[in-house]
């Protein structure tokens, strides 16, 4: 459908609105390179390290082996937001010291992939459209000049376009944009994938229904058919997430 996947060194956004899959494409995008050998970083805004093994093990996939063996991090976000991390002048010095932390751990592994899920909250603002507008800039050039990775970003899209709160500023600064929907059609419920934008790449505007199986993750369908199988040295912005020890001995999953 992308005519070979993602160019290299470029950010993709996911958005959508709550449920519609946007953490479930970014752990299927992360695995298919772990399966491939290619280091990955997993940068969670909003839900917990914990909560983001809990969502691949309901869909059977282990991501706790991949930490264990140094391929993946998982890195907890939640600092940067809180204290003087979140607004006030100093935050795009914290936006620089974000990127520039979550830099020495990628280069650290050697990462190729890298996703921010979701990106939304750290160039959100309170103050102006504007001054959105320039955190979205700031951040998706901090990516690009700083690391080498291929990323994907996720970002909320919420039905009424009205209250997008960002103003889409970040599906005009990333090279491709895909969106996921939930829709009613008569008495059932179906997940959609649109390519709204690719880059680089000659890709035709339109709309696939997709599942979301178990081992599988994202598989597209057609409609008539079913499924196929100046900031604080101190200040650490970025935690790094280490499973509980038992939560690692642990080889059966109830």
């Amino acid at each position: 459908m992308l005519q070979g996947g993602y160019l290299p060194n470029r950010s993709y956004l996911v958005a959508g609105d709550a449920g519609t899959g946007k953490t479930t494409a970014c752990i299927q995008f992360l695995l298919t390179g772990l399966k491939q050998r290619e280091k990955a970083v997993y940068v969670t805004v909003d839900e917990r390290p914990a909560e983001i093994l809990h969502s691949a093990t309901s869909l059977e996939w282990d991501l706790q082996a991949h930490i264990q063996e140094k391929s993946l991090v998982i890195l907890d976000a939640s600092s940067y937001f809180s204290g003087r991390a979140v607004g006030g002048p100093d935050k795009g010095s914290g936006l620089e010291k974000f990127v520039s932390d979550l830099a020495g751990y990628a280069k650290r592994i050697e990462a190729v992939r890298l996703v921010i899920d979701p990106v939304t909250p750290l160039i959100l603002s309170g103050e102006s459209p504007s001054r959105s507008q320039e955190q979205g800039r700031a951040l998706i050039h901090l990516l690009q000049t700083n690391l080498t990775t291929t990323n994907l970003l996720t970002s909320h899209l919420p039905s009424r376009s009205d209250h997008d709160s960002t103003h889409g500023i970040e599906q005009f600064l990333t090279a491709g944009v895909f969106v996921l929907r939930v829709s009613r059609v008569e008495n059932r419920f179906v997940r959609t994938l649109t390519v709204k934008k690719m880059r680089g790449t000659p890709v035709e505007p339109n709309e696939y229904q997709f599942h979301i199986i178990k081992r599988n993750g994202i598989v597209l369908t057609s409609p008539q058919q079913g499924p196929a199988i100046e900031a604080d040295p101190f200040f650490r912005p970025l935690e790094c997430f280490e499973p509980a020890k038992e939560e690692t001995e642990k080889t059966d999953v109830p």
